[in-house]
């Protein structure tokens, strides 16, 4: 009788301990979806924070990278090198942070990073920036944020040659770039008897007659700007 009695002692406590041992799992099991949730939640706000103001660039990518159906995927050890672009040109500075564990930052300055991949994570870069803006004619300081996914990167426009800064004249009373690539931004100054005009785009006229001396500059992010002068000439008659 006293073993029996032992036996189905037994045999409860060992239950209620399952039981207990069940439930915690469960308890915990709920806890890291909660957890793993609201971390997804998370990461989808910071991924849709932007700013109209200024634009991350990435200016190159320092080390082996694999390119899949025209992205740039970093791999471990690789750096890579993003700056901050203002939209129009302007001064504004700022500091940087990553999150989501991909990336660690190795150099920073108040409008350029250096990051190094340590994992095969992805990564956000945020940059937290100060801006001039000019209200009502007066100089106020605006403060905004950028962010970058670092996922995989675009392949970069390449930059510019002197081939893009050689230059034409167009139905007399224009000079035009001959190369011309919308994807550079493209600067003409022109000097005609001690006047001087500055145009942007594929083309500048010549206003007025005589000899123009025309210089063409083409500037792209990360890149040596480009630069050729050349003279043309607008015969009063036409």
């Amino acid at each position: 009788m006293k073993k029996t009695i032992f036996k189905v002692i037994t045999i409860l406590t060992l239950a209620i301990f399952i039981s207990s041992c069940e439930t915690d799992d469960g308890i915990e099991s709920k806890l890291e979806n909660t957890s793993s949730s609201k971390k997804n939640e998370e990461n989808n706000n910071l991924e849709t924070k932007s700013s109209s103001n200024v634009f991350l660039l990435v200016t190159s990518i320092d080390g082996p990278y694999d390119t899949v159906d025209g992205v740039r995927i970093p791999k471990i050890g690789s750096y890579v090198n993003i700056s901050g672009v203002k939209i129009p040109s302007g001064h504004f500075y700022g500091t940087w942070d990553v999150k989501l564990g991909g990336y660690e930052i190795v150099k920073r300055s108040s409008q350029s990073v250096r990051l190094k991949r340590v994992t095969k994570e992805d990564a956000i870069v945020f940059f937290f920036y100060t801006e001039h803006v000019n209200e009502n004619g007066n100089i106020v300081l605006k403060s905004d944020i950028a962010t970058y996914g670092l996922s995989a990167i675009p392949d970069p426009v390449p930059c510019p040659t002197s081939e893009h800064t050689k230059m034409r004249q167009s139905f007399s009373k224009y000079a035009a770039a001959i190369n011309y690539d919308e994807r550079y931004t493209y600067n003409w100054t022109v000097v005609n008897k001690g006047n001087t005009y500055t145009e942007t785009g594929r083309n500048v006229r010549l206003r007025g007659f005589g000899n123009f001396n025309v210089t063409l500059t083409i500037a792209q992010d990360g890149c040596t700007t480009q630069t050729r002068t050349q003279n043309f000439y607008v015969n009063i008659g036409r």
